[in-house]
């Protein structure tokens, strides 16, 4: 075959090839498709539209909760219209809400699907008797399971064992309020400051020696905070011990002394509202956080289950801590939540150092923790 026949040929076969058409990427990139070409959806997702369907049947929720009508509308009007469920709220003292969940597991009469109260009737109540259901699967949204929104990290169980009692709330409760026009800028920054000589029976402390936000300061202090060492000095300082919530405030807005101790949080605002030369602040080594009633549980025969998933989901939601939060003033366990709303002293700051009363080795220890602290400042009661 003459050459030029053989060129010809070769450059035809690599025009042809170049004219084909390409082979196109695999499936591996592409969403899988249903029927009729829709989107296959996630597992997650197939599991929350299963229990909104069962959910919307059931159309209620039973809550049962410390907390009062704001906090129950502010969740109600979204959840009837988001999901199409009802919320029932029964509001009463923590106590009350134990017992009667009790009652109804004796008697096998069930009809609270979610308990929203502290930690302390988990810890006296719910758990010795068995009363609560893991809500760990409960746990549907990825915006809830992910432990990146959760303040330490991870989804802030109470009993990381049994999965039982979730933590939606926990916030600063300053535990020093001066009287600015007998204390200097900058003179009391730290817990330390006070065991200045100049303080000596100036100080009025709520009660250490009763269950209260005194006695819970002092066993903080002593557990991680400061040391006994620091506790038995400030004892030597001579605070004035008093129980009425009122008084401890009133006596530090009139002048009577120029510092008080763990004062209830309601009282301190009452009297700055009113122009009293007052302060609350957070010592440089230290605080303690609270929780109110922010822990959400199931108990065990809940007649609404699905419901109860969708609760607990919208609860610890994004969305569902802001409205949360905005009733209670209440700083949430998710860091994606805003805290414009809250007075500044209580929003978690970074490079303090703040230890949670609900901390399991704090309260397995709080019991002899209390005894102890009785037993310094006892003397000191006239």
């Amino acid at each position: 075959m003459p050459k030029i026949v053989v060129v010809l040929l070769s450059i035809l076969v690599l025009v042809l090839a170049a004219c084909a058409p390409q082979q196109q990427a695999g499936p591996a990139t592409a969403p899988e498709r249903g029927p009729q070409g829709s989107a296959v959806k996630t597992a997650w997702e197939q599991e929350w539209d299963s229990t909104l369907a069962a959910a919307k049947k059931e159309g209620k929720v039973v809550v049962y909760t410390g907390y009062g009508a704001e906090w129950r509308e502010a969740l109600s009007e979204p959840m009837a219209r988001k999901y199409g469920i009802s919320v029932d709220a029964l509001t009463a003292r923590s106590a009350e809400i134990a017992e009667r969940v009790m009652r109804e597991q004796k008697n096998r009469v069930f009809q609270a699907d979610i308990v929203v109260v502290g930690s302390s009737q988990f810890l006296l109540t719910f758990q010795p008797e068995g009363a609560l259901q893991s809500i760990e699967k409960s746990l549907i949204l990825p915006e809830v399971t992910d432990s990146k929104v959760w303040w330490r990290g991870e989804i802030p169980w109470l009993d990381k064992d049994t999965k039982s009692y979730l933590q939606f709330y926990e916030y600063v409760t300053p535990p020093i309020v001066i009287n600015t026009d007998m204390v200097k800028p900058g003179e009391v920054k730290a817990w330390k400051d006070l065991l200045n000589p100049k303080w000596k029976g100036q100080i009025v402390i709520n009660d250490p020696t009763i269950s209260g936000s005194g006695q819970k300061t002092m066993t903080m202090l002593a557990y991680s905070i400061m040391d006994w060492d620091y506790i038995n000095q400030f004892a030597k300082q001579e605070p004035v011990i008093q129980r009425d919530p009122r008084l401890l405030v009133e006596w530090v807005a009139r002048g009577k002394y120029p510092i008080v101790i763990a004062p209830e949080k309601a009282v301190v605002f009452e009297f700055a509202k009113l122009g009293a030369p007052i302060t609350q602040m957070v010592p440089t080594e230290g605080a303690y956080l609270e929780a109110s009633y922010g822990f959400v549980s199931q108990p065990k025969g809940s007649p609404h289950p699905s419901a109860a998933k969708v609760f607990i989901n919208f609860l610890m939601s994004r969305e569902g801590q802001t409205l949360s939060s905005r009733a209670t003033g209440h700083q949430s366990t998710r860091v994606d939540v805003p805290t414009d709303h809250l007075e500044s002293i209580v929003v978690r700051q970074p490079g303090i150092k703040y230890i949670s009363t609900n901390d399991k080795d704090f309260m397995d220890k709080e019991v002899d923790l209390k005894k102890r602290v009785i037993e310094i400042f006892a003397p000191l009661k006239k």
